[in-house]
């Protein structure tokens, strides 16, 4: 592990921690120019630091206290140092001992908080060659984009969908069915609703906001009904070698009760609930030989008939 890894990783967790301690009254563009970030890193990383946290509330009632003695930057940095040296063949002798405390770490309810901003703070970062993005794709992105600022700014919007204007407050995106939905909370009467983007034809800023009045807990026992009511779920469970390296939480994919345990070798053991489509295997696909399949044998199946399928349309 060299210094420059090492100071890039500490700059990583400051610019995270700085984000976290904004003033939430401050306009997010205004924190971005600040901070001297773009705004699409900075919307993308304070979305993922609200829904980080949103689901750390859902599980534990708790955000910041969960940490107890350390603030969660340093706690986050530490986890972090300790995914790295486990790997390192000079520190074999010291393994058992650092994998113990990994252990720990992996099983403390602010993992997923660190694994979401780690990867979502790398995906922004990355030199990957740009995608060449299609017509519908953009209009796709361009959703997004406006429900996301509405996420961050706490707007209610107005919807077109089926020709119908429906006054909506944001609470989450998530993949249902294969599809990217938005599951929102209705102005007037403020019940739970999921619309599929693709039906959605126009969004705009409402006049006037409201404040929305389902918990994070409520609004993922929503998703979960409307998972289970799908009858398409089946518990993952994959062993993840070198998960530093990889994002642990796949953008926009609902996880029911996850679970992180690691083996003797150091190797994270990753179990959730998921509903299987495109991007979960794309998900997968970004491990390559670093991530194995230990249950079910019919996911299996289908995984390897994905990716058979996306090669023959590659060739």
């Amino acid at each position: 592990m060299s210094y420059k890894s090492l100071k890039i990783d500490t700059e990583m967790w400051k610019k995270l921690a700085a984000l976290a301690d904004q003033e939430r009254e401050k306009p997010w563009q205004q924190i971005a120019s600040e901070m001297g970030m773009g705004l699409l890193e900075a919307r993308k990383l304070m979305v993922a630091l609200q829904d980080a946290q949103q689901d750390l509330l859902s599980r534990t009632g708790e955000t910041q206290d969960i940490f107890q003695v350390m603030n969660w930057t340093k706690w986050c940095q530490l986890t972090h140092l300790l995914e790295d040296l486990v790997k390192q063949e000079d520190l074999k002798d010291l393994r058992p001992l650092l994998v113990s405390v990994l252990k720990e770490h992996r099983q403390h309810p602010a993992y997923p908080v660190y694994a979401q901003l780690r990867s979502r703070y790398q995906a922004s970062n990355s030199k990957n060659k740009p995608h060449i993005v299609t017509k519908e794709e953009g209009f796709a992105e361009h959703k997004v984009h406006l429900i996301e600022e509405a996420l961050l700014e706490k707007n209610t919007i107005v919807v077109e969908c089926a020709g119908k204007l429906l006054s909506l407050i944001p609470c989450k995106l998530v993949y249902l069915e294969g599809e990217l939905s938005l599951i929102a909370e209705e102005v007037h009467d403020h019940s739970l609703l999921s619309l599929t983007l693709c039906e959605v034809t126009n969004i705009k800023k409402a006049e006037k906001s409201k404040a929305h009045r389902a918990s994070a807990h409520e609004i993922n026992e929503f998703i979960g009904a409307l998972r289970s009511m799908n009858d398409n779920e089946l518990r993952l469970v994959l062993k993840i070698k070198h998960p530093d390296q990889f994002a642990l939480m796949p953008d926009y994919q609902f996880l029911g009760r996850p679970a992180l345990v690691t083996n003797q070798e150091g190797d994270l053991i990753w179990a959730a609930w998921v509903e299987p489509c495109d991007e979960l295997y794309d998900w997968l696909l970004t491990m390559e030989e670093h991530v194995e399949i230990l249950e079910p044998s019919e996911f299996v199946l289908d995984f390897a008939a994905y990716c058979e399928e996306k090669s023959r349309k590659l060739a």
